[in-house]
């Protein structure tokens, strides 16, 4: 357990006392050493055509604003592209490309080139093959653009509540969408029956058994290219004392801690989880110690983070070393996504309703003196945001912000001269 610092009917926040003690990093260990060894994950994607490094950005007018030293935030917008434009578009195609290449290997006794699946070398053998998952639309929309690139079939399953438009993506991707009257977890459900029936691969970062199951531990290898980018990019990361990153089943932002405690061991920066009221995992299952499921509707405009349970083995790495879990409402993620785009005097940046909760809760840390004091944020904190998404639904993004992507981008490419 830790200590419940703060509760309002906007937020709730809960500190993580216990992180990096050995009773939380014991049980953690396993799926920590699992999930070791990204290197060669990272070296592929980067080896892949499309593969850009993404920009942070540094927002010191903002820093400002909200009396800290320094703010940098990750910006995922057009990771492969606007059309995908989230961090999604690593570890899905990232496992699909292995999957495939293991899948030749075993029927020819030839281990294929990523190049060589792009062309079609072996689409007699991949053709066969079936990948699905369930999804709020962006694990879907790298799955069906992984599907597409690599040469093989790609079903996704959808909830009640998933837009029109994040449909409409997947599905100009290839994707055969199939929308379950349920909610994500049933959707999730549904994906993983059809696949034991018909002999389908699951594609998800949800691990049951610490990342032992090669599928999950890939997919989180993919997003190790996040990692390696970030630190590469922030100046003097050793000296960051926070880095905030969105929820949902808490995969991604294991990965992302996990990437920072093993690229800079000697510094430990406050790991910050940041999710809807309405979907609250994550903080419910800090509050008691394990994995719990969260009492919230799931009805939450940042539908990526619309996920009512845990990763099992992600929570073991989040329980060793997050050190706050934050549920906000969807209003606080409407002020991030128009703050980013105003920019302020800073670079503007197009941030989707998943990735805005970070900065939301940074602004608000203006007016709430107590929240401002349980982060830790001082004058002298150097804050990272890691912006997983972009607009992911360029009309619901334009209806909350008030301009359309495309105004934002030109923006930021004539202050920025393109700069990426």
């Amino acid at each position: 357990m830790g200590k419940l610092v703060s509760m309002s009917n906007q937020h709730r926040h809960f500190e993580n006392e216990h992180r990096l003690s050995p009773e939380t990093q014991l049980p953690a260990a396993k799926a920590m050493e699992n999930l070791d060894n990204w290197d060669d994950a990272v070296a592929e994607v980067k080896s892949w055509p499309e593969y850009h490094p993404q920009p942070l950005w540094s927002l010191p007018n903002r820093a400002h604003s909200v009396g800290i030293a320094d703010l940098y935030y990750k910006d995922e917008s057009r990771r492969f592209g606007r059309a995908l434009g989230s961090f999604k578009a690593l570890g899905a195609p990232y496992a699909v490309y292995s999957l495939l290449r293991d899948t030749v290997q075993n029927e020819v006794g030839l281990r294929p080139s990523s190049q060589e699946l792009r062309f079609g070398k072996f689409r007699d053998i991949t053709n066969r093959v079936t990948v699905c998952v369930a999804t709020d639309g962006n694990q879907g929309r790298g799955l069906a653009y992984a599907a597409r690139v690599f040469g093989c079939r790609c079903v996704v399953y959808i909830h009640r509540d998933v837009s029109p438009g994040r449909r409409e993506a997947m599905e100009r991707l290839g994707a055969v969408v199939v929308r379950i009257d349920g909610e994500y977890q049933e959707s999730v459900a549904r994906a993983k029956e059809d696949a034991a029936l018909s002999g389908w691969h699951f594609i998800s970062s949800t691990s049951w058994d610490d990342f032992s199951d090669v599928i999950p531990k890939r997919v989180m290898h993919g997003y190790m290219v996040m990692v390696e980018e970030a630190i590469s990019q922030v100046p003097s990361p050793e000296g960051i004392t926070h880095v905030v990153m969105q929820g949902g089943v808490g995969s991604i932002a294991a990965a992302i801690f996990l990437g920072f405690t093993k690229r800079l061991p000697t510094v430990t920066p406050r790991f910050v989880v940041v999710e809807p009221t309405e979907a609250d995992c994550l903080y419910r299952s800090a509050v008691n110690g394990r994995p719990t499921r969260s009492q919230g509707t799931l009805k939450t405009m940042m539908a990526g983070l619309a996920c009512g349970e845990v990763s099992p083995a992600a929570w073991k790495v989040l329980h060793a070393l997050a050190s706050d879990f934050i549920a906000i409402p969807d209003a606080w993620a409407v002020d991030g996504m128009r703050a980013l785009a105003d920019g302020a005097g800073d670079v503007p940046v197009v941030a989707g309703e998943s990735a805005a909760g970070g900065m939301g809760a940074l602004l608000h840390t203006q007016t709430d003196p107590a929240l401002r004091t349980a982060l830790g944020l001082h004058q002298d904190s150097r804050v990272l945001l890691i912006g997983g998404e972009g607009a992911t639904d360029p009309l619901l993004y334009e209806e909350v912000v008030g301009q359309s992507p495309s105004e934002v981008f030109a923006r930021q490419d004539a202050l920025t001269g393109g700069r990426r």
